[in-house]
C-alpha cells in the first residue's frame, strides 16, 4: 500500500512540474522589457534560469515516477 501512494504522489508531483515547466517556456517575455536591451537581457536569463529549475525538477520527479512504478509493478 504505501508503494502505491508514493506512486500516486510521484505522479501528481510530476504533472504538477511538467506542467509548470510548459508554461514558463511558452510564456513570452512581456513588451516593456523589450524597450531597454539590459532588461531584455534580464528578463531571457531569468527565463532560462526558471526552464533550467523546472527542467532539472520534472526529471528528478520523472525518475522517482520510474523507480515507484517499477516497485509497484515487480510487487504485484
Amino acid at each position: 500500500m504505501e508503494n502505491e501512494i508514493l506512486s500516486v504522489v510521484s505522479v501528481v508531483l510530476f504533472c504538477l512540474c511538467c506542467h509548470q515547466f510548459i508554461r514558463t517556456v511558452v510564456r513570452p517575455i512581456p513588451l516593456l522589457a523589450s524597450e531597454r536591451p539590459y532588461a531584455r537581457a534580464a528578463m531571457q536569463l531569468g527565463k532560462f534560469y526558471k526552464s533550467v529549475a523546472w527542467g532539472s525538477m520534472t526529471g528528478a520527479f520523472l525518475m522517482g515516477l520510474v523507480y515507484s512504478f517499477t516497485q509497484v509493478f515487480t510487487t504485484l
